[in-house]
């Protein structure tokens, strides 16, 4: 079964259900469910913004729909299990995860409470975004690159373009060589149930900020590689740098539409005059994702 009937199920039921009727054909391509405030449905099939009125046989009931505040609400918590409470750390970075990796963006009203940190207050929109299990090939200029002692690799493209999927696949990769590799999944995303289920031999942390994850593993999991979705802030570039001189080398992604739109950004720009930037991978898009358009070495 695909993973989207997955994702639906942690709606609630009124919504569920008729999502969850949509046919298997075009279930197995939507990427993201946009559902806001006095608007109808829309799905994202194939990088495009989708209503759900243009959909071959989706049902009725999704056709007409336009949500009202109170049921953004009502999806609000159960998206959430009922428990705000418990997604609060999330929530602060503008998302929630679902069981199975699938990640859900909250747009509305926030504010900074003295005590709790950022609270939302009022949701206006949602965005769920299917995590699938997908392998990417990897072509062989890539291959040859992780072979050998790399250094630093980030993965670069526009969102949806299948950075993570990549990643995935990389890390698979890395461990058939019998490297010894750490996966940082803060989100969950690269392996939405926890961890690999292909028999590689690697180590995954998952569900703590990249950050402190970084440290943790520099610090008692010895890698020859760490992987990472998404690099952030200049705390990851700090322990990165602090791999760095113990020889470990890594494999990050970053969203950006052009291999120059990323060497400008602060974490690439320190990455590369400290020396630990070897090589950018360039994707093709939202179009073709998990394809390579180029690979550059610098």
């Amino acid at each position: 079964m695909d993973e989207y009937y997955q994702a639906v199920q942690s709606l609630p039921d009124w919504l569920a259900e008729p999502l969850g009727r949509m046919p298997p054909a075009v279930a197995e391509q939507i990427h993201e469910l946009r559902l806001r405030e006095g608007c109808s449905l829309s799905f994202t099939i194939g990088g495009m913004p989708c209503p759900a009125a243009q959909i071959s046989g989706c049902p009725h009931f999704l056709r007409s729909c336009v949500l009202t505040p109170p049921q953004m609400e009502e999806i609000f918590y159960a998206l959430c299990g009922g428990s705000v409470h418990t997604h609060q750390a999330e929530l602060a970075q503008g998302y929630l995860t679902l069981p199975g990796g699938h990640r859900v963006g909250v747009g509305g009203q926030y504010f900074v409470h003295p005590q709790q940190g950022v609270v939302v207050q009022t949701v206006r929109s949602l965005n769920l975004r299917v995590a699938r299990r997908k392998a990417a090939a990897l072509p062989p200029e890539l291959c040859r690159a992780l072979e050998g002692h790399f250094i630093g690799m980030l993965l670069v493209g526009e969102p949806d373009s299948g950075k993570t999927t990549l990643l995935r696949s990389a890390a698979a990769f890395l461990a058939g060589q019998g490297r010894t590799v750490t996966v940082v999944d803060e989100r969950q995303e690269v392996w939405p149930e926890g961890g690999p289920a292909g028999g590689e031999a690697l180590d995954v942390i998952a569900g703590l900020p990249k950050g402190r994850a970084l440290q943790m593993a520099l610090r008692t999991l010895s890698p020859h590689v760490i992987l990472l979705d998404e690099l952030g802030g200049m705390e990851e570039v700090e322990q990165l740098e602090q791999g760095f001189y113990g020889g470990v080398n890594f494999v990050a992604s970053l969203h950006a539409s052009t291999l120059e739109e990323a060497a400008h950004r602060p974490q690439v720009e320190r990455l590369t005059l400290r020396r630990m930037l070897r090589v950018l991978v360039l994707l093709e898009g939202r179009q073709s994702p998990g394809r390579v358009k180029e690979v550059r070495w610098i």
